[in-house]
């Protein structure tokens, strides 16, 4: 399998908030994140295709769609990849505090 990631991923342990279309919100552990997606534990089966959304502490929902499944890991490709800046900011709140479990 090649890897297509168009930039280079963050190492994080956190949680956010996960949610499906017409399902319950879950806490799931974020494990990595960059400009255009992440890679997340989520606490229930998802299938590639699927559209899901994120909700990192006083943000707007982050959506996408799972990019790929392995085991109870899955990849997430965000709709609107983040402008370097704001990335920049997602990460520093995810690595505080308030991002932090």
């Amino acid at each position: 399998m090649t890897d297509t990631r168009k930039s280079e991923r963050i190492p994080l342990n956190c949680e956010v908030e996960f949610k499906r279309h017409g399902d319950a919100r879950y806490r799931v552990d974020l494990l990595d994140f960059s400009p255009q997606g992440c890679c997340l534990s989520p606490p229930v089966r998802v299938e590639e295709g699927e559209s899901i959304s994120l909700r990192i502490p006083d943000m707007a929902a982050i959506h996408g769609r799972i990019a790929w499944v392995r085991d109870w890991k899955a990849g997430v490709e965000f709709d609107h990849p983040f402008h370097e800046a704001v990335f920049n900011l997602v990460v520093r709140r995810l690595e505080g505090p308030s991002g932090t479990s």
